[in-house]
């Protein structure tokens, strides 16, 4: 994976340095910082010169919110970090983002925010989190302003955030004896998303009814898995919930039309033949059922363990680690998917 200097993106760019230093200090070339230098890749510098072609009209297109879902059956394949790392990059990019934790292990809500601590020094729970709002949609029908507002909070990160945690679970049974509970999560995102750009559902590692949700609420999905034995048989029962999502014939479900926008493939040993392997064989399974599979994988790092106590995005603790460089060239990937396609759609 290339890693341009300030001198390289100039020569590329065929500008000054100073020039190249005002356009990342403006946002305008997506970079990493480490000490006080700059870096980026060759992907960010494709990304800015679409952004430069089209500035005129995306600067026409009215916000039109999507919602991500990030998804595996199973856990420990980095699924949460990549979602918070990606909601990361995308508002550093100078999107609007939400990031909803689905997931009642808490990891995302646990790395993004501070903790609720007393005036005892006692950790607290969160006191409004996507329980409470999926409660007050299914008995009142509607959100109230108060519960948006103390559910929605800003992370360390950039981004705003739905936390969640274990109390999730003490409501399931009553959200599932409803026979709206895969539209809940979906018809409650539909009170706040048109203040943002991206909405990012970190999802359970299960195949029930807290990966439905999030998929029948969902634009795009994001399939996250490792380079290991049983990975396609993962990657097709997700692909199985997917399509049985998009079947549902329900005139109030109208789940929407979910594409994938590819396979991240994380936790990879590059050095090692199990890894190259697995990665062939999902490449093949991909090109077969003609899903795309980022072209960077998100190889396995020790520090990001540590991202996660210090409450650091990778992109900031080991802005130059192949792990880091792959999270922003394939959050780069997506925003210029989707924008490439607002702007085909308004064509």
């Amino acid at each position: 994976m290339d890693c341009l200097s300030v001198k390289d993106i100039a020569q590329r760019l065929n500008l000054d340095e100073s020039s190249i230093r005002r356009k990342i200090h403006a946002n305008e070339i997506p970079a990493v910082k480490k000490s006080k230098s700059f870096f980026t890749t060759s992907k960010a510098l494709e990304y800015y010169n679409f952004i430069e072609e089209q500035k005129k009209a995306l600067a026409k297109l009215p916000r039109n919110p999507k919602t991500i879902s990030f998804v595996n059956h199973k856990g420990g394949c980095t699924k949460t970090t990549s979602a918070y790392n990606i909601a990361g990059i995308l508002s550093q990019l100078g999107n609007k983002v939400l990031l909803i934790d689905t997931d009642p292990q808490g990891n995302s809500s646990q790395t993004s925010l501070l903790p609720n601590i007393n005036e005892e020094g006692f950790i607290l729970p969160f006191n409004y989190i996507i329980k409470d709002i999926l409660l007050e949609k299914k008995r009142n029908g509607i959100l109230s302003k108060e519960t948006i507002q103390k559910s929605i909070r800003p992370s360390l990160f950039g981004y705003d955030i739905i936390p969640c945690d274990l109390t999730l679970n003490s409501i399931l049974q009553e959200i599932e004896s409803s026979s709206f509970k895969e539209v809940l999560l979906k018809e409650s995102i539909k009170e706040f998303e048109d203040n943002y750009d991206y909405i990012i559902i970190d999802t359970a590692p299960t195949l029930g009814f807290s990966m439905i949700a999030p998929l029948t609420a969902s634009d795009y999905v994001v399939l996250v898995t490792t380079p290991e034995a049983y990975s396609i048989i993962g990657i097709e029962q997700t692909l199985d919930v997917i399509t049985s999502v998009k079947r549902q014939n329900s005139v109030l479900s109208n789940p929407k039309n979910t594409e994938i926008l590819g396979i991240m493939i994380s936790k990879v040993e590059t050095n090692t033949n199990v890894a190259k392997y697995f990665i062939e064989e999902v490449n093949k399974f991909a090109e077969k059922s003609n899903i795309k599979v980022f072209e960077d994988v998100v190889t396995k790092n020790i520090k990001i363990p540590e991202t996660q106590a210090l409450q650091k995005m990778i992109t900031e603790y080991d802005p130059l680690s192949t792990a880091s460089l792959a999270y922003f060239n394939i959050a780069l990937s997506i925003d210029e998917m989707i924008k490439k396609t607002r702007i085909k759609d308004k064509l």
